[in-house]
């Protein structure tokens, strides 16, 4: 009899198993309640305008909007108040079964000026003594100012690797008559339009009216409503973020109004922003303080009369071997020639890309030209290699195979007063310090073009130091620029 039990209960098994399966992942769960949203909040011993809430219970969801334009998600979340004035709070949780919101007034009694002064404040509205804000207007003089590179970014940084306009290409579109103007007092924002607005072409049907721009993408007949606001995060790790409120954006609109601020300074606002319609690409624009002529203070242009180099400094007694210096400066790109101002921004990577700093180019006799990875590379996801440091056998096999160990040609053409010197490297993945890099653009995938010659101009040699300056031009009209700087190997 007890066998014949366990024969049923055997037989039961599964489908009990099943049964809390389906429990477990049921959509059918029932969704909270308002009172299942309730939060709590006090005052932080930190300050008696920074206010830390703390939800009932815990949820898959739970976001934040703190009144005040700043949102967060999690249970227990923090939120600054510089101003007095009565903010609603809100909170929505969110569980299988659906959705609830719950909000509460909160009252901040006086106004903090302390928490107003911050730099980042100070840089965007021009601080507590700017009664009429700070206004800023795309920077359409100088290259660069607009433009799109991939999300997430390669190697190359936080940069429009992919597209960058030149200086007055969007003449027309909508965007360079547009003002923005911040205020510290409210946080308030005002978006003048001058009728019209320069949209991504996913965008048009949003916008009433829209037309083909002559110069690319959408133009749209739009009036910035009133009572526009902006809110600052400063997540950890990251670029803060600049959110505008519903209606409002800054320069062109791709479906988002949260923008990623990669430099701030007194007369200077490069922002990046994420396409809502294709979160493979990310849109860049600079922006100047209104009537700030930025070609006022251009990057120093080489002397041509001081580069001179000669082919007994690149090749030495018959063969030389040169790397990149270990220093800040040495590696990176920018929109002027040695500038690096995109990435990485003045910053020492060498630490970080050993495997890129050991290598070695040579120089030799007759124009031969070696490339020595010392067993080790950089690589990046264009070369067929995950991206990182690794060993140079990783290579094998794949579509960047090329771009490994080899033996190439090179020919050097001396400076004259008008002109300045130049390297050029031949033969199928032959380069200097960065693989993917060729006149008037840049490798998105392997393999690299058979018997491609590459050339670089050499912008500054130190005699004493040895030291060598190279550059090239991804862009083709003089608009992106990679520089390396290089020293003798020891």
């Amino acid at each position: 009899m007890l066998k014949k039990y366990y024969k049923y209960l055997f037989l039961l098994l599964p489908f009990a198993f099943m049964a809390a399966c389906v429990e477990d992942y049921s959509l059918e769960e029932n969704p909270p309640t308002e009172q299942d949203a309730n939060f709590t909040f006090q005052s932080t011993e930190e300050n008696e305008n920074i206010i830390r809430f703390t939800a009932s219970q815990e949820f898959f969801m739970m976001n934040w909007d703190f009144g005040n334009g700043a949102q967060s998600s999690g249970r227990t979340v923090t939120a600054t108040y510089p101003m007095a004035g009565t903010y609603t709070v809100t909170l929505t949780v969110f569980n299988k079964g659906g959705s609830a919101t719950y909000s509460q007034e909160v009252v901040i009694e006086n106004t903090d000026p302390l928490l107003l002064d911050k730099p980042l404040y100070n840089m965007l509205t021009g601080g507590v003594d700017a009664t009429e804000g700070k206004t800023w207007v795309i920077d359409a003089a100088r290259s660069g100012h607009f433009g799109v590179g991939p999300n997430p970014s390669s190697g190359a940084g936080d940069v429009p690797e992919w597209y960058q306009a030149g200086p007055f290409e969007k003449e027309g579109g909508g965007m360079y008559d547009d003002r923005y103007t911040f205020y510290l007092a409210d946080f308030r924002y005002v978006m003048e339009t001058n009728g019209n607005v320069y949209i991504n072409a996913a965008q048009a049907g949003n916008f009433p009216g829209s037309f083909e721009s002559e110069v690319g993408d959408f133009t749209a007949p739009y009036t910035a409503p009133d009572g526009l606001t902006w809110s600052m995060a400063e997540p950890e790790g990251s670029y803060p973020e600049l959110t505008i409120s519903n209606g409002g954006f800054i320069g062109y609109f791709a479906g988002g109004r949260t923008y990623q601020i990669v430099r701030i300074e007194e007369n200077e606002l490069f922002l990046r922003f994420v396409d809502q319609a294709n979160d493979g690409l990310a849109w860049y624009i600079r922006l100047v303080p209104e009537g700030f002529d930025s070609g006022t203070e251009p990057e120093p242009e080489p002397d041509l009369s001081e580069v001179a180099i000669t082919l007994g400094d690149l090749i030495g007694n018959g063969q030389k071997a040169w790397k990149l210096k270990e220093s800040a400066g040495a590696f990176g790109v920018g929109p002027v020639l040695g500038s690096d101002e995109w990435y990485p921004g003045g910053n020492d990577i060498s630490g970080d890309r050993p495997c890129l700093f050991n290598d070695l180019f040579i120089f030799g006799e007759g124009g031969y030209y070696e490339y020595d990875p010392q067993g080790d590379f950089f690589g990046e996801g264009y070369m067929g290699v995950d991206e990182g440091c690794q060993s140079v056998d990783n290579l094998a096999g794949t579509i960047g195979e090329a771009w490994g160990p080899g033996i190439h040609e090179f020919a050097f053409q001396q400076g004259t007063p008008d002109s300045l010197p130049t390297i050029t490297v031949t033969g199928t993945g032959a380069f200097i310090a960065l693989p993917k890099a060729f006149n008037g653009g840049e490798y998105e995938t392997g393999p690299p073009t058979a018997n491609k010659s590459v050339t670089y101009t050499v912008i500054n040699f130190d005699e004493a130091s040895q030291e060598m300056t190279i550059t090239i031009d991804i862009s083709g009209d003089g608009g992106v620029f990679w520089t390396f700087v290089l020293v003798p190997a020891e």
